[in-house]
């Protein structure tokens, strides 16, 4: 499958899941309250931490590995690995029960083990589709998994359950995409051997410390705010990060697919090609980042206040502040792949290490100095760095070129659609949903035909939709 199609796929589930979420989270907030979204919040972010430790890597070693003609004891072998180590922490998570339940708020520690013992086989199952360059088919996953999660979820908060619900949908969800997985990818029976155990490890050396990276960027700051404040805090934070992360959910699909694709060009030295399919990426995964950060200054308080309550609009600044830090994440999400497509994981690793470590510095330091908004300025400054740095590495490689005449007219475009809201806020009243959502879908289409007047993006954005010439947008 195509890089474009794959991503245009993924990026079709994403968008249906993320409005299925949303939906979701907007209800359970109001229901639940504050408090027990954030236990349910702290437990996402300890099973992250708990899969990171787990996986170090080497899912994307198996991904890597597949990619470039593995066979199935690269599966099996990475298999293997992934799930003793998941096994082993889930017993010292039941071990320690006591301590990880009282840091959750509520007694989960035993679903947490078995969480991670669930998405840890995700994990792997979804590298594997990824590595035999079914990338698309991933988003079919993601939605199931998450339409069973949240649709369990409600029915048993509107029965009276808490935050168990939530829980026990997501184990629900993920178990139905697990069998759903192994179905689709079929891994032939193999013995795990010595030899692909050294080849995943001597990638994943390197490559564990980006995905550390990823889930620590990720995380860190909510599990800082879990330390510091309040549960109601980790709510409110978590919220807008998660309002915040719409905007990167085209640079994640295209990142996602890129990856297999350069590592297959790469074996057949075609750095020109790849860098032309860098270069044609930084548009579409800039094109939704843009006009949020103009979106979220304008609208950013009353999308809380009425999507999920008065009591989440406390995170109204963080909303903005990590809307505009997306900007980079976008770029990193293509960019890093692209570098661990070109089997180079160890200069992604460098360039991880130093901005994980501004990261820690930085969260710990400043939410204490301003709470929440710290949090979402450590996590916006550290993303820059790493961003920066990979653009540097990735540039030694391939030739890069940045649309910077294009992104300068989705600015302006921005800008354009922000003053319009701005005018248009002085005579609507926005107190429903429907107000809200016909004041966003205005501020759209403003941005929308600002941006096709100029010939060069129509071309670049109409291209990019139709699937069937993949062509017209990389021109790879």
């Amino acid at each position: 499958m195509s890089v474009s199609r794959s991503s245009l796929r993924l990026f079709a589930a994403r968008v249906g899941t993320t409005a299925l979420s949303f939906l979701a989270l907007a209800y359970f907030a109001r229901v639940l309250g504050s408090g027990q979204l954030g236990v349910f919040f702290l437990f996402q972010a300890a099973l992250a931490m708990l899969v990171m430790l787990s996986d170090v890597g080497i899912s994307t070693a198996i991904e890597k590995r597949m990619s470039a003609g593995g066979g199935p004891s690269v599966f099996w072998t990475g298999a293997s690995v992934v799930g003793g180590v998941a096994g082993v922490l889930s017993a010292v998570v039941v071990g320690f029960r006591g301590v990880v339940s009282g840091y959750l708020g509520a007694d989960l520690a035993l679903l947490l083990a078995l969480a991670l013992l669930l998405t840890t086989a995700q994990l792997v199952l979804n590298a594997g589709l990824r590595g035999t360059l079914r990338t698309g088919e991933t988003g079919d996953l993601m939605v199931l998994k998450l339409g069973l999660q949240w649709g369990l979820a409600a029915v048993l908060v509107w029965s009276g359950m808490d935050v168990f619900a939530l829980v026990v949908g997501f184990l629900v969800g993920v178990t139905a995409s697990n069998c759903w997985a192994a179905v689709k990818l079929r891994p032939s029976p193999a013995t795990p051997t010595e030899a692909d155990a050294r080849s995943l490890l001597g990638y994943a050396k390197y490559n564990a410390i980006p995905s550390v990276g990823r889930e620590v960027h990720s995380w860190m700051d909510v599990l800082v705010v879990g330390l510091l404040l309040t549960a109601a805090d980790v709510a409110a934070y978590e919220i807008a990060w998660r309002v915040a992360s719409v905007t990167t959910l085209l640079a994640g699909a295209i990142g996602v697919a890129i990856m297999p694709q350069t590592s297959a060009w790469d074996a057949d030295g075609g750095s020109e090609r790849i860098g032309r399919l860098v270069s044609a990426a930084f548009l579409p995964a800039l094109v939704f980042v843009l006009p949020a950060v103009a979106g979220a200054v304008v609208v950013g308080e009353d999308l809380l206040r009425i999507a999920f309550g008065p009591e989440f609009t406390t995170a109204s600044l963080v909303l903005v502040v990590l809307v505009a830090g997306k900007a980079s994440e976008a770029i990193q999400l293509v960019v890093g792949r692209t570098l661990l497509g070109l089997d180079r994981p160890d200069l992604v690793a460098r360039a991880t290490a130093l901005s994980l470590g501004l990261n820690l510095v930085l969260n710990v330091t400043l939410v204490l100095a301003f709470g929440l908004v710290g949090a979402a300025v450590a996590t916006t400054l550290s993303f820059a760095l790493g961003t920066a740095l990979r653009m540097r590495y990735l540039g030694r490689f391939v030739p890069l070129s940045v649309p910077l005449a294009d992104l300068a007219w989705c600015v302006g475009a921005s800008l354009v659609m922000g003053g319009v809201l701005v005018a248009l806020g002085r005579s609507v009243a926005l107190d429903s949903a429907v107000a809200l959502l016909g004041y966003l879908l205005s501020g759209a289409l403003v941005y929308g035909v600002v941006l096709l007047v100029k010939p060069s993006l129509r071309e670049t954005l109409v291209g990019y939709a139709e699937t069937v010439l993949p062509e017209t947008v990389f021109r790879a």
